[in-house]
């Protein structure tokens, strides 16, 4: 009778994971507007106009006349 070799099944390599230090995660988290939905602004090119909505860095301002514009915040200026 003829014996086979045992198999031999290769060693398991550890994970990265498990050779890895634990790590802080650093969350970026956006910053907040300076305006607020609502705000009276001031655009020198349409004028002036209110706030309607926030999206990141651009507000969508309602300008005289019922015009609807969204614009970076840093193109206009609040109302006092």
């Amino acid at each position: 009778m003829v014996r086979s070799k045992p198999k031999v099944q290769p060693k398991k390599k550890p994970s990265v994971h498990d050779k890895a230090e634990p790590t802080q995660e650093n969350l970026t988290v956006a910053p907040t507007s300076l305006f607020s939905i609502g705000d009276a602004v001031h655009h020198p090119m349409f004028g002036d106009g209110k706030v309607e909505s926030i999206k990141e860095d651009k507000l969508t301002i309602t300008f005289d006349g019922n015009v609807t514009k969204v614009i970076r915040e840093d193109f206009v200026t609040r109302k006092k």
